[in-house]
């Protein structure tokens, strides 16, 4: 069984081992001694190439395109700043003059096309064999990369603020669909979709004026391939009125559920387990830091590993993207989880 065959195996039940599928960006370009904004970024072979020579020498069972949060926004107009160690917001758009901005032709849009390249050449490279993980942003993460975070929680002081954030949901909502699409025809075997802020606002402002949209992305995307949801944070929260936001992550009928370490495992394995394979976990606070010994980050791997097992449908993965300085600890940290999910990984 290869490794795409083994992933997908994963989704739906018990397959012969656990896949190693730690979400890896910036690890993967310095491992390739290239640099990340100026280059891995913006260069899909390069890309392509380090996602291959990491899988490659780490035995991880996936490749992936995702970068950073702003390939749609930058179609839309968004400014990206390449100064620090990863593509931030340089602008963001005003929400009021949104109804102006013509819809961008993705077609055009030089970041959204390099994306799409390094599915086309991971695809040529190593597609049937490697799990070709493409990449977009969910749609309550995408409004806030237009608009940034705070202007879009500054919506929830008005009375209608759920029709006003569901109304820039419902314009986006096809150029998501459409930069999906362009990724699975390209050669992606699963659809990534990160959301990282929605830990922030709650069970209620999610159940409100994301779930719908998100639903009706994923069914969207689900009609080609599988859907993995990437959500940062402690989405493990149950408001005073009984919203489980959980069971609303769930709701929106993903694949592929990617848990932060803030969530205990084994609670979310008998939570939804049942219904969705589940990946991550790994306190990235640990692996990330000198001052855990290695005995430590042992002990917290084979911890997350236990916990995910029973029943299959999980993948092992950190909380959120692997720790990548210094690069040395990186290296022995995952070389370590890829030898315990070998050794106590098999069903």
């Amino acid at each position: 069984m290869n490794s795409l065959e083994l992933t997908l195996t994963a989704i739906k039940g018990i397959p012969e081992k656990i896949p190693f599928n730690p979400f890896i960006m910036h690890f993967a370009a310095s491992l390739a001694g290239v640099n990340y904004n100026q280059e891995y970024c913006q260069n899909a072979e390069i890309l392509a190439n380090a996602q291959i020579k990491c899988s490659e020498m780490f035995g991880i069972d996936h490749v992936n395109v995702s970068t950073d949060a702003y390939r749609e926004a930058s179609a839309w107009g968004v400014e990206i700043n390449w100064e620090g160690n990863t593509p931030i917001a340089k602008t963001h758009l005003k929400i009021e003059e949104f109804d102006s901005i013509e819809t961008p032709d993705l077609l055009e849009s030089e970041r959204v096309n390099d994306r799409v390249k390094a599915v086309e050449i991971l695809h040529e490279k190593v597609g049937g064999q490697q799990c070709i993980v493409g990449w977009i942003e969910a749609p309550f993460a995408e409004i806030c990369c237009l608009f940034g975070l705070i202007d879009v929680l500054l919506l929830c002081r008005h009375p209608d603020w759920d029709k006003r954030i569901a109304k820039l949901i419902e314009r986006i909502l096809p150029v998501q669909k459409e930069f999906a699409s362009m990724q699975i025809e390209a050669g992606a075997d699963i659809i990534g979709a990160g959301d990282s802020a929605i830990s922030q606002i709650g069970p209620m402002r999610y159940e409100r004026c994301c779930l719908k949209a998100t639903q009706d992305l994923f069914s969207y995307i689900k009609r080609k391939v599988p859907v993995l949801y990437h959500v940062c944070g402690d989405n493990s929260k149950i408001d005073k009125e009984g919203r489980d936001m959980l069971n609303l992550i769930s709701g929106t009928g993903a694949d592929i559920i990617d848990l932060d370490y803030q969530v205990d495992l084994k609670m979310a394995k008998e939570k939804i387990g049942k219904d969705h394979c589940i990946r991550g976990n790994t306190n990235t606070q640990i692996l990330g830091s000198l001052t855990y010994t290695i005995n430590e980050v042992m002990d917290e791997i084979t911890k997350t590993i236990a916990a995910g097992k029973p029943g299959g449908q999980y993948m092992y993965a950190a909380g959120c993207e692997w720790p990548w300085e210094p690069i040395e600890m990186a290296c022995r940290n995952l070389g370590m989880a890829k030898t315990l999910t070998e050794k106590i990984g098999k069903y």
